[in-house]
């Protein structure tokens, strides 16, 4: 989209961050892409196993997106960040944006995904699935030490929504309001309902064996609905609030709440 000159020929200044204030900073991609550099950095050492347990093993929405780089012939366990860092930078450049961060951006995002957190709190409580989305993660690999729980946490943070939300709703859009021609709000919705669909289909769902096995449709619920959220999220917020709810949610069920537990 193209910038018209103003009436003295000149084209018209970008706005400053005064001008955007925070919802319009921390939409943009450098604020972004420093709000995600920990979880990047975090969750490229979960894919390296260092957190223990076989963390790397369990990030199945990291294995996905290389495989999805292996299909154009590119290899490398470390691309799907690489990927995002080069789209978010380039994306930055294209906008034209200032190369200023406000430091309580960032800082402002992390309070924004722990409160963002809560409705999917809600959800869990109102759904009271059998089986909580933490002991479908921890299912076979025993008790996570905190470590391994955080980088766990912010590594299906990050690759859920690249792959679910970033990749998912990108496309699903682009083939639905481009190539279907379908009004934008209904490709938007579209676009939200089978990403949502995938992401609970990515997850374990059945019942243990004790409880008769099949699928526990409370969980299958609870995927969806919250593959809704993170799909409003992702086109209201952004990605990077997007992974900070995701990640923040992770947390609070791998890592907080298993601590308490322990503690009490």
């Amino acid at each position: 989209m193209s910038v018209r000159p103003n009436e003295s020929g000149h084209s018209p200044a970008r706005p400053g961050p005064r001008q955007l204030g925070y919802f319009g900073l921390s939409a943009r991609p450098l604020h972004i892409l420093v709000f995600l550099i920990p979880v990047i950095v975090a969750a490229e050492l979960g894919t390296l196993g260092l957190g223990g347990e076989g963390i790397g093993a369990q990030l199945a929405a990291h294995r996905m997106l290389v495989r999805f780089f292996e299909l154009f012939g590119v290899l490398g366990l470390h691309l799907p960040a690489l990927a995002l860092v080069i789209t978010l930078i380039t994306q930055h450049v294209m906008s034209r944006d200032r190369w200023r961060i406000e430091p309580i951006v960032p800082a402002a995002m992390v309070v924004e995904s722990a409160f963002l957190t809560g409705p999917l709190l809600i959800l869990v409580l109102l759904l009271q699935p059998s089986e909580t989305a933490a002991a479908a993660v921890q299912n076979g690999t025993g008790v996570l030490t905190a470590r391994s729980g955080v980088l766990l946490a912010l590594g299906a943070g990050l690759y859920e929504e690249m792959l679910f939300r970033l990749v998912v709703i990108t496309a699903m859009h682009f083939v639905a309001a481009d190539l279907l021609r379908m009004p934008d709000a209904a490709a938007k919705v579209l676009a939200i309902a089978v990403s949502a669909v995938l992401f609970a289909l990515h997850h374990d769902t059945t019942l243990p064996a004790i409880a008769g096995g099949g699928t526990d449709w409370r969980l299958f619920s609870f995927y969806v609905l919250a593959g809704i959220y993170f799909g409003v999220l992702f086109l209201g917020r952004g990605l990077g609030i997007a992974v900070g709810v995701h990640a923040c949610y992770d947390l609070l069920v791998l890592v907080i709440m298993p601590g308490f537990a322990v503690s009490g």
